[in-house]
């Protein structure tokens, strides 16, 4: 029997359908929620029970607490009610909040949520991955089985194909956890580059475990290369990323970065490289225990000096690992040119008036030259400071005190302990003038050993004592003026300028006979006259004009003037009295919040000009440009360097990033790279040009936008690296991590 249906009577039609639909599944059943239907003609059969829609087909599953809503499209639709089976075709497409399909036909199973369909799509909004496929088949709520498909992340166009798409033979899809590929051809702008037999990749912004891109190289030094990353997906704070890969003239290389973060305050990363008898491994770990007590450790290890140039920019090489600590620590790694590396363990305690500061540190030292001292180690060092005002007196009380033991494999070592109370009172020189004295007393018990060396050995008392006494007299103004300004969004500039002179004078018991490692062991006899002029800046905008709102920097320009040099007894023909230091020039500013230049100079009045230069400057752009520069320069010594490094964005779609490190010297290049990077919407390639002082390489690396940043992965988030603020040492120079 049929019944013929008009619009008119689509009412009733769909009454009944509701009730029949409701017949034939069970309570809770993930079907049983209500549905509506409309089209142009809707048919009723019996012997077997089915509905025929023809025309503008909608059939909507509207979603309850078990269900979600569901929107089936079509041309025609026959539902089969007693096998809970859809027919549908032309112009069909389904519709739910995970996933937007389209296809030719499709045979649709609604209790179990399966089907069959031809000639399909599927979009899945969250991540923008795009899959099709001659023969499809849903096999689950939000997953399915594509067999001679494709699949990309970029925007589809009609009549075009994207940058990229992966060809598989079979891929499976779970759009709530991952896609499997395999035996997958990687097409840019329909041209094959890369064969990948077996590949999974998340379908979602949640890390998941599986093969990221290859690393593609050609060095002189090793040969061919292919690194191809695997990550890991240990936990939502924790992931491990392996590294194995092949080069031609050095053989199998392995590699590991393994990354925890558990807040802002609270992060590790480790990394090791290994390649046939060459090994590195780097590391950093910040942890804030609370209360004030944050602890910091820097592990820097290598099996020789060749290692940190040879591995030094494949994957997770030296130069990946110095990029990644100063993005995320803010300190990076020791030169690599330099064979002596560090590695050390910092905790800290700080209260409103002391400071508590624990320190251990490990050379591995890789010099060649064994007719030098081994290097110190610090096993430990502890300091104790702190002040406080004493009742009813106008003064302050502060000390200094500390214990270390230095070690050494071979060559002279201490115990010692350094104990430095001082007094601290207030000069009354009336209202426009301010100073202070102060006067301590410094007390240092040694204890040396030789470590049983007989080229290195210590022919004076191992246990010695050292008193020495000092006073310091200071005293400055300072005069402050505004400064009307309409410069940007500046409105006005604050100068202050604060003059001032010191007096230091240090007596001591004892020069000689006593090791030299550190400040503490050369305190020598001082009495000395220091004077300066300070310029401080801020500057002040928006609508609040009487608000300073941003530091912009200091120039600072001091000298100091030697008694004792003066004088000293003349002993040859070319000595000659210099009680006059160098004028020493800091300039430091903030032209912008993110842009820090920092200039220091050194100049010597007895006709030998500059004898130092310090010049450091960084900036990051809000749209992902950096740019950093140091120079620096020792008269009467090896320092005469240049670093360069730049990220800058030339189109929307190219960035163009490079560093520079050339010694000044003899005019030669210690280590270059140039980098290009194309970067439309939905994927980048970069390809790199490197060389060192033994080595060039060329490297091609790929990222796929939406694959490898989401599971933190890729060269392109390189760009967006924000500045932040410098860390500095908990209350002394003994104590800073910076590098």
């Amino acid at each position: 029997m049929r019944k013929l249906l008009s619009k008119k009577s689509m009412a009733c039609l769909l009454s009944s359908f509701v009730c029949l639909w409701a017949e034939q599944c069970g309570a809770g059943n993930i079907t049983s929620g209500p549905w509506e239907i409309t089209a142009d003609k809707i048919s009723r059969y019996t012997r077997p029970e089915n509905i025929v829609a023809e025309g503008n087909v909608l059939l909507r599953r509207t979603g309850d607490d078990s269900t979600e809503p569901l929107v089936i499209k079509a041309d025609w639709l026959r539902y089969n009610l007693e096998e809970a089976v859809i027919h549908a075709r032309g112009n069909l497409s389904l519709r739910s909040a995970n996933e937007d399909v389209d296809a030719v036909e499709a045979l649709i199973d609604v209790n179990g949520e399966t089907a069959t369909l031809t000639d399909a799509t599927l979009f899945v909004p969250e991540n923008n991955l795009h899959f099709s496929g001659r023969e499809v088949e849903k096999t689950g709520a939000i997953s399915y089985r594509f067999r001679d498909g494709d699949f990309t992340a970029c925007k589809v166009e009609e009549g075009k194909s994207p940058p990229w798409r992966f060809h598989s033979a079979e891929a499976d899809v779970r759009v709530e956890k991952v896609v499997v590929l395999k035996h997958t051809v990687l097409r840019v702008k329909d041209v094959p580059v890369l064969y990948v037999p077996y590949m999974a990749i998340p379908a979602n912004n949640k890390r998941k475990t599986g093969f990221l891109l290859p690393e593609i190289s050609q060095s002189e030094l090793s040969g061919s290369g292919l690194i191809t990353p695997y990550f890991v997906d240990l936990s939502p704070s924790s992931y491990l990323t392996l590294y194995p890969g092949y080069l031609s003239k050095r053989g199998v290389v392995a590699g590991a970065e393994f990354r925890y973060v558990s807040d802002l305050e609270s992060r590790a990363t480790m990394a090791a490289t290994y390649i046939h008898d060459k090994t590195g491994v780097r590391g950093k770990l910040d942890h804030d225990f609370g209360d004030d007590l944050p602890a910091k450790i820097d592990l820097d290890l290598a099996s020789d000096r060749d290692y940190l140039e040879e591995l030094g920019r494949v994957a997770n090489g030296f130069n990946d690992s110095d990029r990644n600590f100063l993005r995320d620590y803010h300190r990076g790694l020791t030169e690599e040119t330099t064979p002596w590396r560090a590695s050390q363990m910092q905790m800290t305690k700080t209260w409103s008036s002391s400071f508590l500061g624990g320190q251990m540190v490990g050379i591995n030292d890789l010099a060649d030259d064994k007719s030098l001292p081994s290097q110190v180690n610090t096993l430990p060092s502890v300091l104790y400071s702190g002040v406080f005002e004493l009742e009813k007196l106008p003064l302050s009380f502060s000390w200094d005190s500390g214990y270390v033991h230095y070690w050494r494999e071979e060559g002279v070592g201490e115990q010692r302990v350094d104990l430095h109370p001082q007094l601290t009172a207030p000069l009354p020189l009336g209202r426009f003038i301010e100073g202070t004295i102060t006067s301590g007393l410094q007390e240092t018990a040694y204890s040396i050993d030789d470590n049983g060396s007989d080229t290195f050995d210590w022919p004076f008392d191992k246990e010695q004592n050292r008193t020495a006494w000092d006073f310091n007299a200071n005293i400055a103004t300072t005069v402050a003026r505004d400064f009307a300004m309409h410069i940007g969004p500046v409105s006005r500039l604050n100068h202050a300028i604060r003059p001032e002179i010191a007096y230091d004078y240090v007596t001591v018991d004892k020069v000689d006979d006593l090791p030299d490692l550190d400040e503490v062991d050369l305190l020598d006899r001082t009495h000395r006259f220091t004077y300066g002029v300070n310029n401080y800046f801020r500057i002040a905008g928006g609508s609040d004009e009487t608000l300073f709102d941003r530091y912009l920097g200091y120039l600072k320009i001091t000298q100091s003037y030697d008694i004792h040099e003066e004088r000293r007894d003349l002993t040859g023909p070319d000595d000659e009295n210099r009680p006059f230091t160098d004028v020493i020039l800091d300039l430091n500013l903030y032209p912008k919040p993110r842009w820090q230049t920092r200039f220091q100079s050194a100049y010597s009045i007895y006709g030998e000009g500059v004898t130092q230069y310090d010049l450091y400057s960084r900036y990051y752009s809000d749209g992902g440009d950096s740019f950093a520069l140091d120079y620096r320069y020792a008269k009467n010594s090896e320092i005469n360097q240049v670093n360069a490094e730049v990220i800058t964005r030339l189109t929307d779609t190219i960035f163009l990033e490079g560093d520079l490190k050339q010694s000044l010297d003899n005019n030669s290049i210690t280590s270059a790279s140039l980098g290009l990077i194309y970067h439309p919407q939905c994927w980048a390639v970069k390809f790199l040009v490197e060389k060192s002082s033994d080595d060039q390489r060329v490297a091609l690396m790929f990222s796929l936008v939406g694959l490898g940043q989401a599971l933190g992965f890729g060269f392109s988030g390189d760009f967006g690296v924000g500045g932040g603020v410098d860390l500095e040492g908990a209350s002394s120079s003994d104590f800073d991590f910076a590098q």
